[in-house]
């Protein structure tokens, strides 16, 4: 891809850490390669898009996202990155091996059949001792919007970040069940709302977006005195919570 891209593109798509702050396959890849990683990690390339090429780039490893939670793409082709220190790996989804692999250069590739539930890397030394073991774990249960502030307690003045997710029943995040979100604020000012979609008209200022593999944010700044509620709606369903301002 070329470094210009056309509009809307508003994000570069490039950082291995996105605008929400949330680290992807690339950024998971250099702490293994520097060894920051005690157990393997796993990454997906998104499954929702069957036979879709990615456009490659030197800016960009992999478009990987630590994520197994992609509703209705049961038996889709699914890219499993494992990123390891050890000699092999294994991949187990809900509970069966697919099978060992070397890891050369701190990664494994494994191609298999997206099946909602969990899959685990187990790593194993030269000597084919376990190391350790990872995991990544599908949303279930009805799906629903999650309001989930950084901290509970803020002082006047003070900027909250308030991840608006969507997320099953058990708490996980889904990638593939996006809904577009208003936000509003009561006892504080929502400063900007939006997700990480690199290529969108909708904009930071207006309260509604779309969220983006499940995620979006929202920046909110603490009133003078009380209680900071964030409410967030979609049309179906609407939840809330509360910052105590300190």
């Amino acid at each position: 891809m070329p470094f210009n891209r056309p509009y809307p593109w508003v994000l570069a798509g490039a950082g291995v850490i996105d605008i929400l702050g949330i680290p992807d396959g690339s950024c998971k890849y250099a702490s293994t390669v520097w060894g920051l990683e005690g157990n393997p990690v796993l990454a997906v390339r998104p499954v929702n898009h069957p036979g879709v090429r990615p456009s490659k780039s030197v800016w960009r490893g992999t478009n990987a996202i630590l994520s197994w939670s992609w509703s209705g793409c049961e038996g889709n082709k699914a890219e499993v990155e494992v990123y390891s220190d050890q000699a092999q790996v294994e991949l187990l989804i809900n509970g069966k091996s697919i099978g060992r692999k070397k890891v050369k250069e701190c990664k494994a590739l494994f191609k298999v059949k997206y099946a909602p539930g969990t899959v685990t890397a187990v790593a194993y030394d030269a000597s084919g001792r376990e190391t350790g073991r990872s995991e990544l774990v599908s949303a279930s249960g009805p799906f629903g919007i999650a309001v989930r502030p950084e901290k509970t307690e803020a002082k006047t003045g003070e900027i909250v970040y308030v991840p608006v997710n969507v997320e099953g029943a058990n708490g996980i995040v889904e990638s593939n069940a996006d809904r577009k979100i208003t936000v509003t604020v009561e006892g504080g000012e929502l400063l900007a709302f939006g997700s990480a979609n690199p290529c969108t008209e909708e904009q930071y200022h207006t309260g509604s977006f779309t969220t983006y593999y499940g995620r979006a944010l929202a920046i909110v700044r603490a009133g003078e005195s009380g209680t900071v509620k964030v409410n967030a709606s979609d049309g179906r369903e609407s939840v809330s919570a509360q910052i105590q301002i300190v």
